[in-house]
């Protein structure tokens, strides 16, 4: 036993000494970054830049030899990072709310923690914000792999002169939450019309006694629950649960696994090539046979990877529509550029909307 308390001591030793090193080193860091900020400023240069975030992740990811595996790394260097940008200058993140919202979550995914992250009740006010400098870019839902398009984003970016400047892909993970872990005594459950329904099979098999009570968010069925405490649960994030100081009563209890939600970064910034990127442009086109099929050959003519299309009503003449596209490439490569200008000269209305860095879809 004294061998093993001799042995114990020695390892304890070992960390405690790592920890010094690496509190220093975090440190050393973010002095260097307080500089970095300063000659931005200095530059008028963005202090989030999307195409160096993607450089810092590829060149951890390659010095790792474990056994901590790549998304502990990624998570660590996030909240690294995002400590960099407080003393850098301090970053400020519009997104849909309310706190606890999914948006918030996609704000913690990728700028962490250490941000000033603020609510707003609507998309158009997110937009609003971020063109008014209220915050420095906003984070707004663009589509859900189950649910589809949310259109009132699509819709803002006709309005806007803001730019894409980034994409996140967080999967949507459901929750139960509340303080009941029986879930034969839970009496109401609360949640959001949408997450009820990715629930559907999951409350019919576990909850089938329930009352299911709709919520306008799920932030505001965890709300509803800390404050009711007894004889009821929420469907919301996990987020939400830190938030309200809930039990995770049961994880993961959506229907579909692979339940995913693109999120669009939005700003007054264009990020710079990195290789591989995405371009997002939004067109309308006469009303003639042929119209979409002269636009959209020179995509396939040149070999780009077109990865999607939908159209929304103008709103200004019945049946004619704008065509929102992403394909492969950024607006500077020569190859998108010549697609770009056919694009000019056969359409009615053309917008570059953003070329930013492709993020993966299911991190």
């Amino acid at each position: 036993m004294a061998k093993n308390n001799d042995k114990l001591k020695e390892f304890r030793d070992k960390i405690d000494s790592l920890d010094k090193e690496i509190v220093k080193a975090i440190q050393a860091r973010a002095e260097i970054a307080s500089e970095i900020g300063e000659i931005k400023r200095e530059n008028n240069e963005p202090i989030y830049r999307p195409d160096r975030e993607k450089d810092v992740y590829e060149k951890i990811l390659g010095l790792n030899g474990g056994p901590l595996p790549d998304k502990v790394l990624i998570a660590i260097y996030r909240e690294i990072m995002s400590g960099s940008f407080s003393v850098e200058k301090g970053l400020k993140i519009g997104y849909l709310g309310p706190e606890g919202s999914f948006s918030h979550q996609a704000v913690r995914a990728r700028f962490g923690t250490s941000v000033e992250a603020t609510e707003f009740p609507s998309i158009p006010e997110v937009f609003r914000a971020v063109e008014t400098d209220k915050v420095d870019y906003g984070v707004v839902p663009v589509e859900n792999s189950s649910e589809g398009l949310v259109n009132s984003t699509l819709d803002q970016f006709l309005v806007s002169d803001l730019n894409i400047y980034s994409e996140i892909y967080l999967k949507i993970h459901l929750n139960l939450l509340g303080f009941e872990h029986d879930l034969s005594k839970i009496k109401t459950l609360y949640g959001i019309k949408i997450a009820n329904s990715q629930c559907r099979n999951w409350i019919a098999a576990n909850l089938p006694h329930v009352e299911v009570s709709e919520t306008p968010s799920t932030s505001r069925a965890a709300s509803i629950v800390a404050e009711k405490k007894e004889a009821c649960a929420a469907i919301a994030s996990s987020i939400a649960a830190e938030i309200y100081g809930l039990d995770l009563v049961r994880e993961s209890i959506e229907d579909m696994s692979d339940n995913t939600t693109r999120f669009l970064i939005i700003g007054k910034n264009q990020c710079p090539p990195t290789g591989n990127d995405k371009t997002s442009v939004v067109f309308s086109i006469p009303d003639k046979p042929g119209s979409l099929y002269k636009v959209l050959k020179p995509i396939f003519d040149k070999g780009i990877n077109m990865t999607k299309i939908e159209s929304r009503p103008t709103r200004r003449t019945s049946w004619e529509y704008n065509f929102f596209i992403d394909f492969l490439g950024h607006k500077k490569d020569p190859q998108i550029e010549e697609v770009l200008n056919v694009l000019k000269e056969n359409t009615i209305y053309l917008r570059i909307l953003g070329s930013y860095p492709i993020s993966p879809p299911n991190p």
